[in-house]
């Protein structure tokens, strides 16, 4: 029988992660003195328990497990252990399922024992319910006449606190995504209309007339939208936002930028005597988004900074994600922290952060995980300090790549992030 001080049962009971365990807990009784409970760890779904069983010559009235028979040498033996499925645990009158075992077998199954040697083995039964701090474990009904000794313990102390009951919602969550449409040449908001539709359902949408003020907001559900902008003598323009993981209510920044549309110049005839020629049609070049100067950027030291690609464009290549997936690495804490120093050190700098991908895969999909690329970037620079209006993002997928996908250099090359400075 073991007995173990409460005090020291308090010290080894640890509690962390949504998991509790209880080291060598205290035993009122028990039926063998070979086999221990070492420990007793409570998870989401299981009550795993873990065994330590030692075959020894000790015997009593209550412990007759296989004993050799008379004839049979004293140094071997034919004790075998098994552990009854049928076996269950019992807590305030309720019991909880045998799952399954580890390093045992299950009856009628067996494993042959040395004496003297240690075998650990580990089972698991239904989760005990939040409350139960003392359950029985039954594995069967022990009689004289039978070979088998059934290993039952009464009285397992655990510690299984009641768990907090959350909150209940007071009503649905509410999402607040606004912003401008933005004349992207120069700078200045521009009257029009956004439309927005459900990126899982393209017919349901809804829409808002822009003033001139530029100014547009949505109160939407949490779900998957693509935002679309148009203005008079502009390009239309889209931006996608996957809120469908939100769990509360909160407010998005989402400012969308608009090329003025560009027109064809057509040059009137000239004089027969004029040598020079004159094509009958000039086209204009497209506007491209305004160069920011970002001389009064303060770039932090060279091997943590973002690469410039352009005027007012940056790489982060030192940025790792899984593959298939949108979490961020440790290894891409150095780099981002060189983009928060940028942000810190020029508190009127605004950007944002566009995700790529190479062509693997549904297209769908990759447009999707680079949204949520770029959108862990932009929480880890919120949880950094860095106010989340200053920070937009936006996905393109495998949309815009930088070098040819036929070939994994160039497929790595097109798995990037970078950012775009809006606002020096």
């Amino acid at each position: 029988m073991k007995r173990i001080c409460l005090i020291i049962l308090l010290f080894c009971s640890i509690q962390s992660f949504g998991q509790t365990i209880t080291h060598t807990p205290e035993i009122d009784d028990q039926v063998t003195y070979d086999t221990d409970i070492t420990k007793v760890e409570l998870r989401d779904e299981f009550t795993i328990i873990s065994f330590s069983y030692q075959y020894s010559n000790r015997r009593s009235q209550n412990y007759n497990f296989p004993i050799p028979l008379p004839n049979q040498r004293p140094q071997q033996s034919t004790a075998t252990i098994s552990i009854n499925p049928k076996s269950y645990l019992n807590g305030n009158g309720k019991r909880f399922k045998y799952i399954r075992a580890t390093g045992i077998p299950e009856l009628p199954d067996s494993k042959p024992v040395s004496p003297g040697q240690v075998y650990n083995f580990t089972v698991y039964y239904e989760r005990l319910d939040p409350g139960i701090e003392l359950f029985n474990l039954i594995e069967g009904k022990n009689s004289p006449e039978q070979t088998l000794q059934f290993w039952n313990f009464y009285g397992v102390h655990i510690r299984n606190p009641l768990r907090k009951i959350p909150t209940a919602s007071t009503g649905p969550i509410t999402l607040t995504v606004k912003g401008k449409i933005i004349d992207a040449k120069t700078q200045k908001p521009i009257m029009g209309r956004v439309v927005y539709q459900f990126d899982k359902n393209a017919a349901k949408k809804g829409s808002a007339i822009v003033s001139a003020s530029g100014n547009y907001s949505f109160a939407l559900s949490p779900d998957a939208y693509t935002f679309t902008a148009i203005a008079k003598g502009y390009e239309s323009e889209q931006a996608s936002l996957d809120l469908s993981k939100i769990k509360k209510n909160q407010q998005f920044t989402q400012n969308i930028y608009l090329n003025p549309v560009v027109e064809k110049i057509v040059s009137k005839p000239v004089q027969k005597e004029t040598s020079k020629k004159v094509p009958s049609e000039v086209e204009q070049p497209k506007v491209k988004s305004p160069v920011v100067d970002t001389s009064t950027v303060v770039q932090p030291k060279e091997e943590t900074a973002p690469v410039k690609v352009e005027e007012n464009k940056f790489r982060l290549d030192k940025v790792y994600f899984n593959t298939g997936e949108s979490g961020l690495l440790p290894e891409s804490f150095e780099q981002l922290n060189g983009l928060l120093k940028m942000m810190k050190n020029s508190p009127t700098m605004t950007i944002i952060i566009e995700g790529h991908t190479d062509n693997i895969g549904d297209p769908g999909q990759n447009k999707r995980l680079s949204l949520e690329r770029a959108f862990n970037v932009r929480e880890y620079l919120i949880s950094k300090g860095i106010a989340g209006k200053r920070i937009q993002f936006k996905g393109y997928g495998d949309t815009k790549p930088i070098a040819d996908n036929a070939t994994e250099e160039g497929k790595k090359l097109n798995r990037r992030v970078e950012f775009v400075i809006l606002k020096p």
